[in-house]
């Protein structure tokens, strides 16, 4: 089950999918709500992505997402590109 809620945790709507399937899935849904959009999203690792991080900036909502463990962020590997190289 998926809520869609304010920003005092009161739920707008409700999206269910099946227990095996991406959290993804149901945000289509849930942004779909008539209610105004919100200025930031609150998401667990399991909405850590570029493509849905870039997706929420393109409507105008700022991801506030933990990044999944091990995982190689743009900051990440920018840093990396700009350290100097040992010899």
């Amino acid at each position: 089950m998926h809520a869609r809620c304010d920003n005092q945790g009161r739920p707008f709507g409700f999206a269910l999918s099946g227990g095996q399937v991406s959290d993804y899935k149901a945000t289509d849904t849930l942004m779909a709500f008539a209610v105004p959009n919100p200025k930031a999203m609150l998401a667990n690792r399991g909405y850590d992505s570029d493509w849905f991080r870039q997706d929420l900036l393109l409507r105008g909502i700022l991801p506030v997402i933990p990044s999944r463990k091990g995982r190689s962020s743009t900051e990440n590997r920018l840093a990396a590109l700009q350290r100097p190289q040992s010899h």
